[in-house]
């Protein structure tokens, strides 16, 4: 292979991994009181979601996409998570689910709606769940 063609490659390649990095977005959730301010965000694969404003509050995955890494954080601390599987996640707060706090993200196409619809959500997280499939199956 000429030196052209090597060089050639390798930029292609460099340009299509650094294209990935650059249209990765962050997106911010807060918690506010007892809700999360957005109820639900719709990301892309390879973006990653913040939850902050925490001092009370966790974020614990109820429902996710097959083979989806669980997830639960500290209460009372700020985190992270980049998602890479497509799919819906729903999660709550621990200690104030009863009170219906928690949330949704929607990564890419949502392949696990129709397992969503067949779940059985109680409480808060059931409110939840009806809100992101009435949002998902517009």
């Amino acid at each position: 292979m000429s030196i052209l063609k090597k060089s050639l490659t390798v930029l292609t390649l460099a340009t299509l991994f650094s294209s990935s990095l650059v249209f990765a977005k962050d997106v911010t959730v807060q918690a506010e009181g007892t809700k999360f301010d957005p109820l639900i965000v719709n990301v892309d694969p390879g973006d990653t979601v913040y939850w902050t404003n925490m001092d009370i509050h966790n974020v614990h995955f109820m429902f996710q996409p097959d083979g989806a890494k669980d997830f639960k954080s500290e209460i009372g601390q700020n985190t992270s998570r980049e998602f890479t599987k497509e799919g819906i996640y729903v999660y709550q707060c621990d200690p104030h689910i009863g009170l219906g706090m928690g949330g949704a993200v929607v990564v890419g196409k949502p392949s696990n709606l129709d397992t969503l619809k067949s779940t059985k959500l109680h409480g808060g997280l059931g409110m939840i769940a009806h809100k992101v499939i009435k949002a998902e199956s517009k």
